[in-house]
C-alpha cells in the first residue's frame, strides 16, 4: 500500500502533464537544441523560466526566459531544422507561454491577446512603442511551423528599427550562411542567440530594453543522428552556390543594438568572456585557447568566400585570394553569353564585357598576390644565397 501511495506523489508531480509542458525543470525535454545535449554554463538563476518552445504538438527550439526583465536571456535552435507540416506565417497577434503565468495552462504556446502579465511581455506592451519585436531566434532561418513558432514574445526583445535591420543583415544573415556551408558539409549547426546588458530603460515601464545581442554558432556532428529530432524528417539539401568545408568551427556576432553600431565578429571565448558565463558549448573547435585564432581566421575565410571547395583544408591554401562568387560569376557569365540571341545589341554586349570584367578583377588580383609572393621569395632566396 505504501509503494501505491509513493508511486500516486511521483506521478502527481511528474508525470505526463510536467513532461510535455512547455515550462521546465531542466531542458531534457528539448535537449537536442543544444550541443551534446548540454545547455549552457553561467547564466545566473535568479528570475529564470526554462521554456521547451512548443507549437503544433512539437518542440521547435529551447528558451530561457527572465520573468523580472520580461525577455529572454538567450534562445537555443538548430540548422537545419524545420519541423511540422504547414507553411511558415507571421502570427498577429504573435504567441506567448501561458505557463508563465499558469503553471496549469495548456502546453502550448498561444495567441498573446491579453491585457498584461506580471511576468512576460504581451502583444501589448509594443504596439506605438517605437520598437521592433526583434527575434532571437531568426524567423528565416528555418521554414514550416518551426519558423511560424519563432514569432512568440517568449523569443523577442525591443529593438530599434535600424538596428534591427542592422543586425539581420550583418548576423543573422551571416550565420545563415554559415549554417549551410555546415550542413552542405554532412554536420549540423547549433546556434545560441541571447540578450545582454539591460539597460535601465523600459518599454511601457514593463518590457527591458537590451543594449546588447548576441549570437554564439558551433559547426559540428549530431551526437545521435539516427535518433536525432531535427534530422528525422526530410532535410533538403543545399544548393550548388554553398560552399563545403570539411571542418568543425565556431563563431560568434555582438553588436550594440544602436542602428550606427557595426556587428563585431568574436570567437566563443571571446564572447564568453563579455557575458561573464564559463561555456556556451559543451565541446566545440575553436572554443579553446589552442585553436580559437585559427578557427577565427578560416571562418572569416568562408564569409569572404575566401575558401573555394576546399577537402580538410587549414584555410592557408594559396587558393584562398580566387574568391569563390568571382569565379562562379564568370563561368556563368560565359554560359550565358553562349546564349545570347544573334539579334542582341551592341549596348548589351558592351555591358556583358563590364560584367566579366569585374567578375574577374578578384582572380586577377589573386593571380597577382601569388605571383608577387612567389617573386619576393625567389628574390630572397637569392640575396641569403649569393
Amino acid at each position: 500500500m505504501v509503494w501505491v501511495v509513493l508511486f500516486s506523489l511521483l506521478w502527481a508531480t511528474q508525470g505526463p502533464g510536467t513532461a510535455r509542458a512547455e515550462v521546465v525543470q531542466d531542458f531534457g525535454e528539448c535537449g537536442w537544441f543544444f550541443q551534446g545535449k548540454v545547455p549552457p554554463k553561467g547564466f545566473s538563476k535568479r528570475n529564470r523560466v526554462r521554456i521547451c518552445q512548443r507549437f503544433k504538438n512539437r518542440y521547435h527550439f529551447a528558451t530561457l526566459y527572465r520573468t523580472d526583465l520580461r525577455i529572454p536571456v538567450y534562445s537555443a535552435y538548430r540548422y537545419p531544422c524545420s519541423l511540422g507540416e504547414g507553411g511558415a506565417y507571421r502570427p498577429s497577434p504573435w504567441f506567448h507561454e501561458p505557463q508563465i503565468d499558469n503553471q496549469n495552462a495548456q502546453s502550448e504556446m498561444r495567441s498573446s491577446t491579453m491585457a498584461g502579465s506580471e511576468k512576460q511581455a504581451t502583444d501589448e506592451d509594443y504596439q506605438d512603442s517605437g520598437y521592433d519585436r526583434g527575434h532571437l531566434y531568426p524567423f528565416s532561418l528555418n521554414d514550416r511551423e518551426s519558423a511560424t513558432a519563432t514569432c512568440t514574445l517568449t523569443n523577442a526583445v525591443p529593438k530599434e528599427r535600424g538596428a534591427n535591420i542592422r543586425w539581420y543583415q550583418e548576423a543573422e544573415s551571416v550565420a545563415k550562411k554559415l549554417a549551410q556551408i555546415c550542413h552542405k558539409s554532412g554536420r549540423t549547426m547549433y546556434l545560441l542567440t541571447g540578450s545582454a546588458d539591460p539597460t535601465k530603460f523600459k518599454i511601457k515601464n514593463r518590457v527591458s530594453v537590451p543594449k546588447s545581442v548576441w549570437t554564439a554558432l558551433c559547426c559540428t556532428f549530431s551526437q545521435d543522428q539516427n535518433n536525432d529530432h531535427c534530422l528525422s524528417g526530410q532535410v533538403p539539401s543545399e544548393g550548388p552556390e554553398v560552399l563545403v568545408y570539411n571542418r568543425d568551427f565556431s563563431f560568434a556576432f555582438m553588436k550594440e543594438m544602436k542602428p550606427e553600431q557595426v556587428t563585431k565578429h568574436l570567437t566563443v571565448r571571446e564572447l564568453q568572456k563579455k557575458l561573464q558565463v564559463s561555456a556556451l558549448f559543451q565541446s566545440c573547435r575553436g572554443t579553446r585557447e589552442n585553436d580559437e585564432e585559427q578557427t577565427f581566421k578560416e571562418v572569416e575565410g568562408l564569409i569572404e568566400d575566401k575558401i573555394l571547395n576546399p577537402v580538410n583544408n587549414t584555410g592557408s591554401s594559396l587558393l584562398r585570394p580566387f574568391g569563390f562568387k568571382a569565379i562562379t560569376a564568370t563561368l556563368q557569365f560565359i554560359r550565358s553569353s553562349l546564349l545570347v540571341p544573334s539579334g542582341a545589341t551592341v549596348h548589351t554586349t558592351l555591358s556583358g564585357v563590364l560584367e566579366i570584367a569585374k567578375s574577374i578583377a578578384p582572380v586577377l588580383h589573386g593571380v597577382a598576390m601569388v605571383v608577387g609572393f612567389v617573386l619576393i621569395s625567389a628574390f630572397g632566396i637569392l640575396v641569403n644565397n649569393p
